[in-house]
């Protein structure tokens, strides 16, 4: 009785192998999370902090920012925008990664607007590198990392990655030591809020919205505040300051104790 029930294991076996096909990398691979197009939706809670003081106790950001770049008509293209948005930001280090056009104005160091007739050709082309909607919406991390590596590659640079992911949420000291020098991180939400921060003498208002899928922005900043009634300490916010790729909300920050986070990385380039 045990045999025939052997042999009938391996026949069910046999049968699923020929029927669906055996189980390949690729097909693993199909299993990524995948990052697209992720548009602001409706606020969610907004955060209204009074104090009778506060304490700035870190703030930083690259030198000139970074750029902010949005899809230019491309599908699913937080990933290629995200992308462009890295290359622009090295192009003031490493030149000509954008041939016959700096990214920032040499006068101020700070980064200039969209322009199409340069930065579009390096949206598609890293649209191509990332296998965006090759298998389904948008880029895995994987064709990220490999189709920007790629990009830095043929333009005579290499890049590389280094997460600042501790556990489930952001390394904070890790992403100041990147910001101080001039490095950006790139940040894969599933999703993720955005917030925009307005202060007053006697409180501060986050204005808070909840991006509605998987998402790929840039990070290039970093603010923490201190809020006290009298000599109490009622609240911390630690945020890194964004790019988000998006039209609505161009900038912003992104909560460092955020769990809705899959991966980050400081991208180096040499």
């Amino acid at each position: 009785m045990k045999k025939l029930m052997y042999f009938a294991l391996i026949l069910i076996l046999i049968a699923g192998v020929t029927v669906f096909g055996a189980w390949s990398p690729i097909q693993a691979e199909e299993t990524e999370l995948r990052y697209a197009d992720a548009p602001l939706v409706s606020k969610i809670a907004d955060i209204t902090t009074y104090f009778t003081s506060k304490d700035i106790t870190e703030e930083g950001r690259t030198a000139g920012g970074a750029p902010t770049f949005v899809a230019s008509g491309l599908t699913n293209a937080c990933g290629p925008v995200a992308g462009a948005e890295i290359v622009a930001f090295y192009d003031k280090y490493y030149p000509n990664l954008i041939p016959g056009w700096d990214s920032y104005y040499p006068a101020t160091g700070k980064y200039r607007s969209q322009n199409g007739t340069y930065i579009t050709p390096v949206l598609q082309d890293l649209y191509t590198l990332m296998k965006t909607n090759d298998g389904g919406d948008g880029v895995t991390e994987a064709n990220f990392k490999s189709g920007l590596q790629t990009y830095f590659t043929n333009h005579g640079y290499s890049a590389s990655f280094s997460s600042v992911k501790s556990g489930g949420t952001l390394n904070f000291s890790s992403c100041k030591t990147a910001v101080d020098s001039n490095k950006v991180i790139v940040l894969f939400t599933t999703p993720g809020e955005i917030y925009k921060l307005y202060e007053y003498s006697d409180h501060d208002f986050l204005d808070s919205y909840s991006i509605a899928g998987n998402h790929i922005m840039i990070a290039y900043g970093y603010l923490q505040i201190k809020y006290y009634n009298g000599s109490s300490l009622i609240r911390t916010d630690t945020f890194l300051e964004v790019a988000t790729g998006l039209s609505t909300v161009s900038t912003g920050y992104y909560l460092v104790n955020s769990t809705n986070l899959e991966a980050a990385y400081v991208v180096n380039v040499n």
